[in-house]
């Protein structure tokens, strides 16, 4: 079963992100595109392709030096989509008999063999398969040989994404439970958070581990300026209403005398917001009541993003997308609408992902956080052992929880 299938290996870009070459930075004992190579032959693929482009002659030592040919993308400044075509097109021609490809971006490098047998063992001949880890795409991408030629011949908008949209309902989602699938190395403080990941044996203390001993307000921020009709509002940057302020200010009172005299003897008192105004704007009225030390903007803690969707009324929405609108109601936690999107699964990765930082760089024993109910889920839920996908009660605008550990 598993030599019906080819890998291919994405390493032809320039890396301008990261500012140093990705495929031959080190990754532990080798560079991210050996590791790639070794995971790819560790679930038993033998026919493996490495995609190459810029500084293709330090890549072909290497790719020599373990015994694996190269598709050369002579339009590898075009993005990485030149390159997917170039290596299905090239996998196609060199294994003629393969079922299928494995894609595997090179800045990637910790994609295991666990994880590629798991989604070729998914695997038919109909349909995508992607790894997930608590809910959220990661890579490898399985592609099925018959989508081959419409992959190599499409030149619309979106580009892999563009293609695999059409098919949405062929995309098998593999749920497996290693992390190193969703880490990329696009910059060098992804490149970082690999390395350390990585020497900690690719795991992580448990969230509620981790908060134990501390208070974690989860702090909604206040009522919003009103609009004419109902609106999709997640990242879409509005105010706060005129007037919020004295309900901010109540709520602040209550916070005061939930945290109690002890707040924060010990340490300065720190509040953790997300970017937009809305939130920015009720901690900033918490700082004021509560004498804050620090006011902090993680960007990690804001609204989930809707993409084309933001600022649009609901109405609107349903009209003009009355497909992808009956798709979201379906299974709401999956859905996103194109590559900007986010789905519940991107943030709940992304806040817990915020909050182990927060946790780990500030020993308070309160945290304030000042955020948004798509966030709130994500972390309320996670605190207390469960996902973003499970039971939630719904928390209102100017309204706090606290999650006690």
């Amino acid at each position: 079963m598993k030599n019906k299938y080819a890998a291919v290996i994405l390493a032809a870009g320039y890396s301008s992100r990261m500012k140093s070459f990705k495929p031959l930075l080190p990754v532990g004992e080798m560079t991210a595109v050996e590791r790639s190579i070794e995971a790819a032959k560790g679930a038993g693929i033998k026919n493996i392709i490495v995609v190459t482009g810029h500084n293709r002659e330090s890549m072909l030592q290497v790719l020599k030096k373990n015994g694996v040919p190269e598709s050369y993308n002579e339009s590898y400044a075009k993005g990485m989509f030149s390159s997917i075509k170039a290596g299905v097109s090239s996998a196609k021609k060199a294994f003629s008999e393969i079922k299928g490809v494995v894609l595997m971006p090179v800045d990637c490098p910790l994609i295991s063999s666990k994880v590629i047998s798991s989604v070729m063992q998914s695997a038919d001949d109909d349909s995508f398969c992607v790894p997930v880890y608590e809910g959220k795409k990661g890579h490898p991408l399985l592609i099925p040989e018959k989508y081959f030629v419409e992959i190599c011949d499409y030149d619309g908008p979106g580009g892999l994404k563009g293609v695999t949209d059409k098919y949405w309902d062929k995309m098998k989602r593999v749920p497996v439970e290693e992390e190193g699938c969703v880490l990329d190395m696009d910059t060098p403080e992804g490149y970082e958070e690999i390395k350390v990941f990585l020497e900690a044996g690719c795991t992580r203390e448990p969230l509620h581990e981790l908060a134990k001993g501390r208070r974690v307000y989860l702090i909604r921020h206040g009522e919003t300026k009103q609009h004419d009709e109902k609106m999709f509002i997640g990242r879409y940057d509005v105010p706060l209403e005129d007037g919020a302020e004295k309900s901010v200010k109540e709520m602040a009172g209550k916070l005061e005398e939930a945290i109690g005299d002890g707040m924060q003897k010990d340490n300065p008192l720190k509040i953790y917001t997300s970017p937009l105004k809305r939130a920015v704007q009720t901690a900033e009225i918490i700082s004021d009541v509560l004498g804050a030390d620090e006011l902090i903007i993680e960007e990690e803690l804001q609204e989930i993003s809707l993409g084309g969707w933001d600022g649009l009324p609901i109405r609107e929405v349903k009209e003009m997308y009355p497909e992808e609108y009956e798709r979201r109601g379906r299974d709401i936690f999956v859905f996103k609408n194109g590559n900007k999107a986010e789905n519940f699964y991107d943030v709940q990765y992304r806040a817990v992902r915020a909050l182990r930082r927060i946790l780990d760089s500030d020993d308070s024993k309160d945290i304030l956080i000042v955020t948004h109910s798509a966030v709130i889920r994500a972390l309320e839920n996670n605190l207390k052992g469960m996902k973003v996908d499970d039971l939630w009660e719904p928390i209102g605008k100017c309204d706090y929880r606290i999650a006690e550990l």
